[in-house]
């Protein structure tokens, strides 16, 4: 059957309607299944080459000398441009490519400009994550008072012993320290379920108001 002048319109928008439904499915599918969220799983480009292994490896800084918040408060916090170049005013780099990043640090400096970092964990507006809980619990004595005596990582794993800070923020974020460039943890969702499979394995709370605003 030939279709109708009054067919013609249900189909087209019909074949738009399916089309939007088709998007709408691909992004959820995309974003539920990568990670960064929307991304097909590396993070974006950052504005300067910051080799945590020079850093870290290299040089023995810690996290907290330049995220620190992180012991302090909700947010671990990435260092202002003057924090940087409490170092950086002053050593330039031994190789080429390290002297051109510093010298893009010093400008934004001279510049009294912020450095536009590009984000690379991402959790939804409407969930709270306090940093600083998450290393108390974790560098802690085990027989700490309120502690379940027995400790596990986000994979399930046992911890026997307290963790540096470091350890700690590994076992989300991976080992940045030895990343040239920082990467999400490869298999690593940072989904609801991971952090509730993680509350429950050390018996804390589960209740939507410990994550939720």
């Amino acid at each position: 059957m030939r279709p109708t002048s009054k067919m013609i319109p249900l189909m087209v928008a019909g074949g738009i309607f399916t089309v939007i439904i088709g998007f709408v499915l691909v992004v959820l599918f995309i974003s539920w299944f990568s990670n960064p969220p929307f991304g097909l799983g590396n993070a974006s480009a950052q504005p300067i080459a910051f080799p945590h292994t020079v850093h870290v490896v290299d040089n023995n800084i810690q996290c907290e000398f330049c995220h620190r918040n992180v012991t302090k408060g909700d947010a671990a916090t990435v260092p202002a441009v003057e924090q940087c170049l409490f170092c950086h005013k002053d050593i330039s780099g031994r190789t080429s490519q390290a002297q051109t990043e510093i010298a893009k640090v010093q400008q934004y400096g001279s510049d009294e400009e912020p450095i536009d970092w590009e984000r690379v964990h991402r959790l939804p507006d409407h969930v709270r994550f306090v940093h600083e809980a998450h290393i108390r619990y974790f560098t802690s004595d085990l027989d700490t008072e309120g502690a379940s005596g027995q400790r596990y990582d986000i994979n399930g794993n046992e911890v026997n012993r307290p963790y540096s800070i470091a350890e700690t923020c590994s076992i989300c974020h991976g080992d940045v320290g030895s990343m040239e460039e920082v990467q999400p943890k490869d298999g690593q969702s940072l989904k609801m379920g991971t952090c509730l499979d993680c509350h429950r394995d050390n018996n804390v709370p589960t209740d939507c108001t410990i994550c939720h605003k």
